[in-house]
């Protein structure tokens, strides 16, 4: 029961979540979540989106407590985009031993660099569900197409992401689980939005959303029992697990509806604006 809503912190993951179907969120959901913040709401989204992809999304609503960025690895003062905590990166050796995994299967990754210039390089989209994904990231500046995957000096390897069919993916999914336990954090499911092809994520060990959203509290001053987080997918699951009240929204996997403490409206009836509109403010 929340009793002081004022009290507590709200994190919102963005795609199937906040942003209704198709990653949108008009112009009319920001004007009613600014009403809310400007009301004493304190909330910050958790995305597995880079900044380049998050921001043109949400640059009209007033976030006030930095944003969590690529699935944990970045915590981002949301308007400027400065990154105030970093997890740690992806070694060169296991990149190395990953594109040595799947160039023979003919699979192109979404390789998500960080450097002097800041790059997610990609090779072929080879299947719908990878094109579908390469057209959304149309207007990000730092899309690099490349015919063979080299990593300069200085740049580091914030995570990759391969979309396939599951018959093609699983071998590559169980073969990283078993050689990379403890330098890779895995997600492996199929995609909501475009069901039939899966997504095979990779991030360094230690980061994900739960490790930052832990971050995240300390550095704003709340305690994590006066955290409460939104999501809909597996990469919401560790902060699920360590929030006061973890909410699933109605469109959310059945592993998330199973974790969460209770479950609103899904997103295309604007679940997450209309809960904290239940709350008061």
């Amino acid at each position: 029961m929340i009793t002081n809503p004022q009290d507590y912190l709200f994190v919102s993951d963005l795609d199937g979540t906040l942003l209704e179907p198709g990653g949108h969120f008009p112009d009319a959901l920001a004007e009613r979540l600014n009403r809310l913040i400007e009301r004493g709401l304190n909330f910050t989204i958790a995305t597995a989106r880079t900044y380049d992809s998050a921001h043109p999304l949400l640059k009209k609503v007033n976030l006030t407590h930095p944003a969590i960025l690529f699935n944990g690895v970045f915590l981002t003062e949301f308007h400027t985009g400065h990154n105030i905590l970093e997890t740690d990166f992806i070694q060169h050796d296991v990149v190395h031993g990953v594109m040595d995994l799947l160039r023979p299967n003919q699979m192109d990754p979404f390789v998500y660099t960080y450097g002097e210039e800041s790059r997610v390089m990609h090779g072929k989209a080879d299947n719908p569900g990878a094109q579908r994904y390469l057209d959304s990231l149309e207007t990000d500046r730092r899309l690099c197409q490349v015919e063979d995957y080299h990593f300069v000096n200085g740049e580091r390897i914030a995570g990759f992401l391969v979309i396939d069919r599951p018959e093609k993916l699983t071998p590559i999914h169980d073969h990283l689980k078993t050689t990379y336990p403890h330098d890779l954090n895995l997600y492996f499911a199929e995609d909501i939005s475009d069901p039939g092809f899966y997504w095979l994520q990779a991030f360094h060990a230690e980061a994900n959303k739960g490790s930052m959203v832990r971050r995240l509290a300390e550095h704003s001053g709340f305690p994590l029992e006066k955290i409460v987080v939104f999501g809909d997918y597996l990469n919401d699951l560790e902060m699920f697990k360590i929030a006061g009240k973890a909410l699933a929204v109605g469109n959310a996997l059945d592993t998330v509806l199973e974790a969460a403490d209770a479950i609103i409206a899904p997103n295309s009836e604007q679940g997450v604006i209309r809960y904290l509109e239940s709350l008061g403010f």
